[in-house]
């Protein structure tokens, strides 16, 4: 495994994606006249979304930063962000395209060179102010791209405390202003400009985690209300940990408070400890086999949570003829996979945690299957 590589950033973006992913869909969902619950698709989801996106920047920056920097090579680097982003991108595209333009004669009026946008991956971002073939990709590619871009400039802003203080200073001043005077029909958090202010504190943050240093002196200031919060995570993985919790926990709060959905439902803390939750598993599940899960341990474990409760709960409820909405919220509770907390418990009172944050992958991954089975077998 490279040694830049830090498995938690991976878990907590894929966090950060899972309400992006939830939400649009039942968007698509409910525009094609299925029932979705309104709580999906209200203003208070789409501020999870827009709390999900920001961890994302945050955390692609980090990831870049720990990979290049002090070992930064143009053309490589070019190279594998177009390796890791276009052949997935083009094949969708050209399915697409190769259906609807070609086969079908869709969009003919628009000439045939504004292809390039496409192969580009912008087409998605410009489609706000011009006419492109649009099929995939939304306005994140195109943003993404363009940070790339961005990213080697940023890597040599960090290099001298004086070109940090002046990168910080105009971070702050865009992501103040930059809201107030973004051009329509453009959407401010949908443009480079819009996400450039988390991206490089991604980068900055990104350069402490590679030294494993502990916060400098005028960000602790700033953090001394969070001393128990830094104490129990050193405690847990080091300082390194301890710094990337703090970090999602200095956050999340002017998130929350723009979604007065999240604020009347006080889910900071639980954000906060999830945060930390899922940092600690990506840390203990670092470089692991899947022979390693060949356990019979691992077995029983996710055979017990997956199957056989979801079962005694069935036989104990049978009798009671519950209104079906009922039995499926106490089903879905029960047949849900190891409970994260359980690696935080293990690794704060002497367990085996590296054990609790294996069996907690390995029954989440299971339980994409079990789930809808046992569903379906158990009506």
């Amino acid at each position: 495994m490279p040694r830049h590589y830090r498995p938690g950033l991976d878990v907590v973006r894929l966090a950060a994606l899972l309400p992006v992913l939830c939400y649009h869909y039942c968007i698509e969902a409910a525009r094609l006249g299925f029932a979705v619950p309104t709580a999906l698709i209200s203003r208070g989801m789409a501020d999870w979304v827009e709390l999900g996106l920001a961890w994302f920047f945050l955390l692609s920056g980090a990831a870049l930063c720990l990979q290049w920097q002090g070992r930064f090579a143009l053309r490589r680097y070019l190279a594998g962000r177009a390796a890791a982003t276009y052949p997935a991108f083009w094949l969708g595209f050209a399915a697409l395209f190769l259906y609807g333009e070609v086969l079908h004669g869709n969009n003919a009026d628009i000439p045939r060179w504004r292809v390039i946008f496409s192969l580009l991956g912008l087409d998605g971002y410009l489609t706000p102010v011009t006419v492109t073939f649009y099929k995939i990709g939304e306005w994140f590619l195109g943003v993404i791209l363009i940070l790339y871009l961005v990213f080697p400039l940023l890597l040599w802003c960090i290099e001298t405390p004086l070109r940090r203080r002046a990168l910080a200073a105009c971070m702050a001043v865009l992501a103040i202003v930059w809201p107030l005077i973004c051009p329509a029909p453009w959407e401010a958090g949908h443009t480079v400009l819009g996400r450039l202010p988390a991206f490089a504190l991604g980068v900055w943050f990104g350069s402490f985690l590679q030294k494993d240093a502990a916060p400098p002196k005028w960000l602790t200031a700033g953090l001394l209300t969070l001393p128990l919060m830094w104490d129990v995570a050193r405690r847990i993985g080091g300082k390194g940990f301890a710094l990337t919790a703090l970090f999602l926990l200095a956050l999340n709060p002017w998130h929350m408070v723009l979604s007065r959905w999240a604020l009347e439902a006080n889910m900071l803390p639980h954000v906060v400890l999830l945060a930390a939750e899922l940092l600690l598993i990506g840390t203990r599940i670092s470089g692991i086999r899947l022979s390693e899960l060949r356990d019979k341990d691992y077995h029983i474990t996710a055979a017990l949570r997956l199957i056989v409760l979801p079962l005694i709960l069935y036989v104990l409820l049978l009798p009671l003829h519950l209104d079906p909405a009922v039995w499926s919220t106490l089903y879905l509770l029960t047949a849900m996979p190891c409970g994260t907390l359980s690696a935080m418990q293990a690794e704060l009172y002497g367990g085996d945690s590296r054990f609790a944050a294996r069996a907690i992958a390995y029954s989440t991954l299971l339980s994409l299957a079990t789930v809808p089975v046992m569903s379906l077998l158990l009506g």
